[in-house]
């Protein structure tokens, strides 16, 4: 789509004419979850709220509309909140997520746990990743229950509470419950028109034996798959001399603001991007390594920086591709130094055909220090000509007029490689910056309607072939 996507004129289509009734009720059954703060929380976790209070009382939301909107309900151990409407053995699954990513609120201009429009924008933290498109996936789907057009199967919404720390929600779900794999599925937590692959990823520890003289301790970062854009650290020297320095510093990089306290406290503020683009952000974290390694001449530091700057690991000689995905990516997330040792925590992404055990071996060989694999999440390449791939993209082509898109391979990674025969499909248009995962996230109007319109398309359509009027089931995913 590119530069197209931002011209986009909605077809006056039945779907249309159906969500309109909708649209209100959707604002503001999405005011509602936008309030609840459900980024992670460790301190509240226990076996009642795993992924804490916050988490816990969105997946608790998400369950109250859905038994008024008439679903049947299952809380799934507070792991996941399963929505379920009809019967039949076959399954239609949609995927979405209520917990989002931390927010730093000195650097929104908005409350982030509120709804706010302006400018014809929804703001909030989670506008669009993810609880934007799970109220517009609802409602699109109420709309057609409502006109008699769901039956014959078994549809499922599967709202989960830990997406954004390695999805143990759906873990919980297919592993432990044993619930069943779906015919055909869904999540609206990537990129339109659909897409059909997702790169492989390995989240990495490195641990570097290291002493820097007049540094105390300190740590940057939280979520690996976020570019750090604040990093603070005491440095014990003149403060004039390491005033200078750290503006001369600054000055040098683009989007990189430098500060410093009297009591030796340095503060560098990035700029946020998702984990899958890191060369779209500013990682504060990596830039306190080299100032550190420049002002104290610790070449250590300043080749670390080197290594993983450009975000693509080019200058590691890591940049694996193939066929579908031409790049790898690789992020630094979380940065602890305790004074006589340095972790970096790495968020890697890379073409489904390597292997995560090879990217660790030669990122050890190549940086000579302690490297190990946290966790893995196997990427996917799924058929572009399987029936469910054309029936979205035949959605999308209609109610949009965009004949010229083509299924897309993304780096990211959704709920689609977590479950069988699921694939992601939009929110988001190609082209335009939502600001996920960063300040003042936000959700134009018209594309959160254009998202409920194309999903009320998409649904319909799927749900007719499970009916019979497509006897084939969805193609297996291939390479994962």
């Amino acid at each position: 789509m590119g530069k197209k996507s931002k011209d986009l004129v909605m077809k006056d289509s039945e779907y249309k004419k159906l969500i309109e009734p909708y649209k209100e009720k959707a604002i503001e059954a999405l005011a509602g979850l936008i309030k609840i703060d459900s980024t992670y929380d460790e301190e509240s976790s226990c076996m009642k709220m795993p992924f804490g209070k916050g988490v816990t009382d969105a997946l608790d939301y998400v369950a109250s509309l859905g038994e008024k909107l008439g679903f049947r309900v299952d809380r799934c151990n507070n792991y996941v909140t399963e929505l379920s409407y009809g019967r039949g053995n076959k399954i239609l699954d949609i995927y979405a997520h209520c917990d989002v990513v931390e927010v730093n609120r000195e650097h929104w201009t908005k409350e982030p746990f509120a709804l706010t429009i302006e400018d014809n924008n929804i703001y909030g933290r989670g506008a669009c990743d993810d609880k934007g498109s799970l109220i517009a996936c609802l409602y699109a789907v109420k709309a057609l229950i409502d006109d008699k057009r769901i039956n014959g199967h078994t549809l499922r919404f599967i709202v989960g509470g830990n997406e954004e720390r390695g999805s143990r929600c759906l873990e919980h779900y297919f592993h432990t419950l044993k619930k069943t794999y779906p015919t055909m599925g869904f999540t609206p937590d990537a990129d339109f028109p659909m897409i059909y692959a997702e790169k492989s990823m390995a989240r990495i520890q490195q641990v570097y034996q290291l002493s820097i003289k007049g540094v105390d301790s300190f740590s940057a970062g939280d979520a690996l798959n976020i570019v750090c854009d604040n990093c603070k650290a005491v440095i014990k020297s003149d403060y004039k001399k390491l005033s200078k320095a750290v503006k001369e510093y600054s000055s040098s990089y683009r989007d990189l603001k430098g500060e410093v306290k009297e009591d030796g406290t340095v503060t560098f503020i990035g700029k946020p991007a998702h984990g899958s683009i890191p060369y779209k952000g500013v990682n504060a974290a990596l830039h306190m390594l080299n100032f550190i390694g420049e002002y104290f001449d610790v070449e250590l530091l300043k080749f670390i920086f080197e290594c993983y700057y450009d975000g693509r690991g080019k200058k590691m000689g890591l940049c694996f591709k193939d066929k579908v995905f031409k790049e790898s990516t690789y992020n630094v997330g979380k940065v602890i130094y305790t004074g006589n040792e340095l972790k970096i925590f790495v968020d890697a992404r890379f073409p489904s055909t390597v292997e995560a055990e090879e990217v660790s071996r030669k990122l050890r060989k190549i940086t000579q220090t302690q490297t190990n694999i946290l966790s893995t999440s196997a990427g996917y390449v799924f058929d572009k000509n399987a029936p469910l791939v054309s029936l979205l993209m035949q959605a999308y082509r209609e109610e949009t007029g965009d004949s010229e898109a083509e299924p897309l391979a993304i780096g990211g990674g959704t709920y689609a490689r977590e479950s069988k025969n699921s694939v992601a499909f939009g929110p988001t248009f190609v082209g335009r910056d939502y600001r996920i995962h960063g300040d003042d996230e936000f959700l134009p109007l018209e594309d959160f309607y254009a998202s409920m319109q194309i999903y009320a398309s998409a649904i319909d359509k799927l749900s007719s072939y499970l009916k019979g009027e497509g006897s084939e089931t969805a193609s297996q995913k291939m390479d994962k």
